[in-house]
Parts: C-alpha cells; structure tokens; sequence
C-alpha cells in the first residue's frame, strides 16, 4: 500500500468513529460550557482552559478523562487531542 491508500483508509475510520460518537458527543455536551471546553481541548493548556472557563484544571481533568474514556478524546503524551 502506497502512502495515499493509507491516508484513505485513516480518513474512512475517522468517518466510522464519529458516526459512531456522535450520540455521545450530543450527550457530552449538552451545556455551552461543556461545548466550548471540548472546543478549546488540544489548543489550549489545562490552565488556560480552566481561566477562561471558570473551571478548576481538577474538574477539567476529570472531564478529559472521561471523555477519552468514552471515545471523544485520545491522550497523546500530557495533553488530549480531539477525535
């Protein structure tokens, strides 16, 4: 397989996966807050976040951890990324 069968294959699973989350995302993020905390995951440190939102980093923490539980997010070394 050459490098672009690969990149539509990654591209096809990640249509599955969110087909597949979506009802958890819906459920997840049912408040504005809980929206723009999972908009701002990847792009911003847990402090920022936390300042912004008016969140402690301990409950943003336990949200993460949730969510990559459920699918929403993937840990890459410290921080999460968004699926």
């Amino acid at each position: 397989m050459d490098d672009e069968q690969f990149k539509r294959i990654e591209e096809l699973l990640l249509i599955l996966i969110r087909a597949n989350i979506a009802p958890i995302i819906n459920a997840e993020l049912c408040t504005p807050k809980m929206q723009k905390l999972y908009e701002m995951t990847g792009q911003r440190s847990i402090k920022e976040v936390a300042k912004k939102l008016g969140i402690s980093t301990g409950k943003i923490s336990a949200i993460w951890k949730r969510w990559a539980r459920r699918g929403l997010l993937k840990k890459e070394g410290k921080s999460y990324k968004r699926i």
